[in-house]
């Protein structure tokens, strides 16, 4: 229970935080901000609850753009960097779940040296018709000529009708995990989500989640909901609120080397 307020407070204040930095420009008072936050605390898991987000966020930014949870890509470019050097040569595929708006995927399509194809999904449809947007309006220059970026329409804890078993080297989930987790079923659809990011993982690929939950109550979880070799960083601390970064992989059976992948049971 100590966790869950944990959980509970660290959001009020991130969302608090996230909509005055997001209505600088506009006339919304800090009771209507507060009440804003509260609204979609309860309701992260309905997807016109971020919908009304990203309209009110467009308009208070006079118009559609990036907008990056806890912190943006240049903060955690480098650890990205050293991730992407410990995955198998080659052209590397790279999911990022719940990705909003966000400039994460566009950041390494525009840095990496080596050829990506990155899949940005959010279940949002404002979301992703405004990322769209933004690449159609501005479109970027990959680093690498063979590299390339795709924005798609679903939800992260149900891939299976978008994407096939052992699919990406490389998931990554900013702030997601933790919106779910912070949602009314809580627990479960969060273990949903994570077994479906390690369910589209190849046999050695990662999965990286961004988050501002401790690591006494993150790490069992993400072991309980199957992950494997879970290490964790800190990333930096803001307003009195820490975030870290966590890297695991599929659990390994006997029975699932040389498969595309294993399967935890519960994701399934």
């Amino acid at each position: 229970m100590a966790a869950a307020a944990r959980l509970a407070a660290a959001s009020r204040a991130g969302l608090r935080r996230a909509w005055h930095a997001s209505s600088s420009s506009s006339s919304s008072s800090p009771g209507s901000s507060s009440a804003w936050a509260e609204d979609l605390l309860r309701r992260m898991h309905q997807h016109d609850a971020w919908d009304r987000f990203y309209a009110e966020q467009g308009r208070a930014g006079s118009g559609p753009g990036h907008f990056d949870w806890f912190f943006g890509y240049r903060d955690v470019s480098p650890l990205l960097r050293s991730v992407l050097q410990g995955l198998p040569s080659g052209p590397a595929r790279i999911l990022d779940v719940g990705c909003g708006t966000s400039a994460l995927g566009l950041g390494l399509y525009q840095d990496s040296a080596r050829p990506l194809d990155i899949s940005c999904l959010d279940f949002s449809p404002l979301a992703v018709a405004t990322l769209r947007r933004l690449l159609e309006e501005s479109p970027p220059a990959p680093h690498h000529p063979h590299s390339r970026l795709r924005c798609h329409l679903a939800d992260a804890t149900d891939l299976s009708g978008t994407f096939e078993a052992g699919s990406f080297h490389l998931v990554l989930d900013k702030g997601t995990c933790d919106t779910l987790l912070r949602c009314p079923q809580g627990p479960g659809r969060a273990r949903r989500l994570v077994a479906e990011c390690l369910w589209v993982l190849r046999p050695q690929g990662r999965l990286l989640q961004f988050s501002d939950e401790d690591p006494d109550a993150r790490l069992p979880f993400l072991e309980q909901a199957g992950g494997a070799d879970v290490t964790v960083r800190e990333v930096g601390c803001s307003s009195g609120i820490c975030y870290y970064a966590y890297l695991l992989g599929p659990r390994r059976t006997p029975d699932s080397a040389g498969s595309s992948g294993a399967v935890p049971e519960q994701g399934r």
